[in-house]
Protein backbone atom coordinates (compact mmCIF):
# COMPACT_ATOMS: atom_id res chain seq x y z
CA UNK A 1 0.00 0.00 0.00
CA UNK A 2 2.43 2.75 1.17
CA UNK A 3 4.80 1.25 -2.25
CA UNK A 4 2.22 1.87 -4.65
CA UNK A 5 1.27 5.60 -2.75
CA UNK A 6 5.24 6.39 -2.98
CA UNK A 7 4.90 5.13 -7.08
CA UNK A 8 2.13 6.97 -7.45
CA UNK A 9 2.95 10.62 -5.74
CA UNK A 10 6.22 9.61 -7.63
CA UNK A 11 4.98 9.85 -11.06
CA UNK A 12 2.85 12.67 -10.39
CA UNK A 13 5.83 14.53 -9.90
CA UNK A 14 7.70 13.58 -12.98
CA UNK A 15 4.08 13.73 -15.48
CA UNK A 16 3.94 17.30 -14.18
CA UNK A 17 6.84 18.87 -12.65
CA UNK A 18 5.01 22.37 -12.01
CA UNK A 19 3.51 20.45 -9.29
CA UNK A 20 7.20 20.47 -7.40
CA UNK A 21 7.56 24.30 -7.92
CA UNK A 22 4.05 24.74 -6.48
CA UNK A 23 5.48 23.15 -3.30
CA UNK A 24 8.41 24.70 -3.02
CA UNK A 25 7.10 27.91 -3.28
CA UNK A 26 4.53 26.77 -0.56
CA UNK A 27 7.15 25.24 1.92
CA UNK A 28 9.18 28.52 1.39
CA UNK A 29 6.56 30.63 2.53
CA UNK A 30 5.61 28.59 5.22
CA UNK A 31 9.05 28.56 6.96
CA UNK A 32 9.35 31.81 6.60
CA UNK A 33 11.71 32.65 3.78
CA UNK A 34 10.46 34.08 0.92
CA UNK A 35 10.93 32.17 -2.61
CA UNK A 36 13.28 33.20 -4.97
CA UNK A 37 12.04 32.57 -8.69
CA UNK A 38 15.32 31.23 -9.72
CA UNK A 39 15.80 29.25 -6.99
CA UNK A 40 12.63 27.17 -7.59
CA UNK A 41 13.48 27.38 -11.40
CA UNK A 42 16.43 25.56 -9.93
CA UNK A 43 15.14 22.71 -8.16
CA UNK A 44 12.22 22.50 -10.61
CA UNK A 45 14.34 21.84 -13.98
CA UNK A 46 15.55 17.77 -12.62
CA UNK A 47 12.17 17.27 -12.62
CA UNK A 48 11.34 18.98 -16.22
CA UNK A 49 14.26 17.14 -18.19
CA UNK A 50 13.13 13.62 -16.12
CA UNK A 51 9.61 14.22 -17.78
CA UNK A 52 10.57 15.81 -21.25
CA UNK A 53 12.61 12.35 -21.63
CA UNK A 54 9.53 10.40 -20.31
CA UNK A 55 6.56 11.56 -22.57
CA UNK A 56 9.40 12.11 -25.35
CA UNK A 57 10.39 8.49 -24.79
CA UNK A 58 6.66 7.96 -24.65
CA UNK A 59 5.89 8.92 -28.27
CA UNK A 60 9.12 8.42 -30.02
CA UNK A 61 10.26 5.39 -28.41
CA UNK A 62 13.60 4.44 -27.98
CA UNK A 63 16.80 6.69 -28.41
CA UNK A 64 15.39 9.32 -27.09
CA UNK A 65 17.53 10.15 -24.24
CA UNK A 66 20.68 9.95 -25.97
CA UNK A 67 18.67 13.00 -28.05
CA UNK A 68 18.32 14.94 -25.27
CA UNK A 69 21.69 14.43 -23.51
CA UNK A 70 23.67 15.37 -27.21
CA UNK A 71 21.74 18.72 -27.04
CA UNK A 72 22.15 19.42 -23.45
CA UNK A 73 25.84 18.95 -24.23
CA UNK A 74 25.57 21.27 -27.31
CA UNK A 75 24.17 23.35 -25.55
CA UNK A 76 26.36 24.32 -22.92
CA UNK A 77 29.45 23.73 -25.31
CA UNK A 78 28.02 26.60 -27.19
CA UNK A 79 27.24 28.43 -24.30
CA UNK A 80 30.86 27.97 -22.84
CA UNK A 81 32.38 29.30 -26.16
CA UNK A 82 30.26 32.43 -26.61
CA UNK A 83 30.40 33.30 -23.00
CA UNK A 84 34.14 32.95 -23.30
CA UNK A 85 34.68 35.37 -26.12
CA UNK A 86 32.43 37.61 -24.26
CA UNK A 87 33.77 37.86 -20.93
CA UNK A 88 37.63 38.11 -20.19
CA UNK A 89 36.74 36.60 -16.91
CA UNK A 90 35.37 33.24 -17.17
CA UNK A 91 33.65 31.57 -14.38
CA UNK A 92 32.80 27.90 -14.76
CA UNK A 93 30.19 28.53 -11.81
CA UNK A 94 28.32 31.34 -13.54
CA UNK A 95 28.08 29.53 -16.83
CA UNK A 96 26.43 26.37 -15.62
CA UNK A 97 24.59 28.42 -13.86
CA UNK A 98 23.08 30.62 -16.42
CA UNK A 99 22.73 27.57 -18.96
CA UNK A 100 20.70 25.76 -15.89
CA UNK A 101 18.16 28.28 -16.21
CA UNK A 102 18.56 28.61 -20.11
CA UNK A 103 17.69 25.11 -19.89
CA UNK A 104 14.78 25.60 -17.53
CA UNK A 105 13.36 28.51 -20.25
CA UNK A 106 14.22 25.90 -23.42
CA UNK A 107 12.37 22.71 -21.45
CA UNK A 108 9.34 24.37 -20.71
CA UNK A 109 8.06 24.94 -24.30
CA UNK A 110 9.10 21.22 -24.92
CA UNK A 111 7.47 19.50 -21.96
CA UNK A 112 4.05 21.52 -23.30
CA UNK A 113 4.72 21.01 -27.25
CA UNK A 114 5.24 16.81 -26.31
CA UNK A 115 2.47 17.10 -23.58
CA UNK A 116 -0.09 18.52 -26.70
CA UNK A 117 1.45 16.33 -29.25
CA UNK A 118 0.65 13.09 -26.71
CA UNK A 119 -2.27 14.06 -26.36
CA UNK A 120 -3.52 14.70 -29.86
CA UNK A 121 -2.20 11.31 -30.94
CA UNK A 122 -3.74 9.64 -28.37
CA UNK A 123 -6.82 11.31 -29.12
CA UNK A 124 -6.33 10.18 -32.38
CA UNK A 125 -5.48 6.45 -31.74
CA UNK A 126 -8.62 6.39 -29.74
CA UNK A 127 -11.05 7.97 -32.36
CA UNK A 128 -9.81 5.26 -35.08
Amino acid sequence: MVSMLFSNVIAVIVIFPFIVSVCLQFFYRRFGHTPTVRKIADLTTPFLFLSVYLIAYTIFGDGVGFTIVILALSIIIMYAIFERRRVKEFQVIRLIRKVWRLYFILLIPAYLILMMTGLVLKIIEYVT
